[in-house]
């Protein structure tokens, strides 16, 4: 049966959420579904720990010297880095420009929204799927073979988990960013991210009943 689909309006949620990368709703359906030990497919299409670092006294973003793009803050190992050409350097708090201690991060990546999980379900096993988890080629079919067999609770990824996907035991997805990839400089921007939300809701409900589809949204109203 097709879930059931929940539009969950953000800024509503950030007024009155302690958690605003997470809504209650997503929160209570999260629990409700390990309280039945069924699993859970979340998506948030950015990898990395934070993917915008900049100076919040003189407003400069750490750039890449060879790309001119964005550098996305890796926690785990502290880095910098560039998602293009792979180059990397070592966080530092200091702005080269302004020389002050101003450096900030922003932006959620999977990393982020697994530490945010862990915190909030710390019993519960999680399996993050995507780039930088699958650095070795073994753990593309070791992470969804666990989850195939009801080792983990969560999986927790990017696109790469929207599509061709089949878990008998998923009866919950959710999208926590659902706007990312909208403002993009591409007139079909629109058309591949409601493609992507529609592979990934897909995921869910392929052998359950009742099953449930949660859209997080800075821009519900979106057309």
């Amino acid at each position: 049966q097709i879930p059931k689909i929940k539009l969950i309006n953000m800024v509503t949620e950030i007024q009155n959420n302690k958690i605003p990368i997470l809504s209650r709703i997503l929160i209570e359906k999260i629990q409700d579904t390990l309280n039945k030990k069924e699993q859970i497919v979340l998506l948030q299409n950015r990898r990395s720990y934070s993917y915008i670092v900049k100076c919040i006294n003189c407003n400069k973003p750490s750039l890449c010297p060879k790309c001119n793009v964005s550098l996305k803050y890796h926690k785990n190992k502290n880095i910098l880095q560039c998602h293009h050409c792979n180059y990397k350097k070592k966080f530092n708090k200091y702005c080269k420009s302004c020389n002050h201690k101003t450096i900030k991060t922003y932006g959620v990546g999977t990393q982020k929204i697994e530490e945010i999980i862990k915190k909030i379900f710390p019993y519960t096993k999680i399996l993050r799927y995507d780039k930088d988890a699958l650095n070795k080629k073994e753990n593309y079919f070791k992470i969804l073979n666990e989850f195939e067999n009801q080792k983990a609770d969560i999986l927790l990824g990017t696109q790469m988990i929207a599509k061709g996907l089949d878990f008998k035991n998923v009866s919950l997805v959710g999208i926590i960013n659902a706007d990312l990839g909208m403002l993009l400089p591409d007139f079909r921007a629109g058309e591949k991210a409601f493609q992507l939300i529609y592979q990934l809701i897909g995921r869910s409900g392929r052998h359950k009943k009742n099953s449930t589809a949660i859209i997080q949204s800075y821009n519900p109203d979106d057309k």
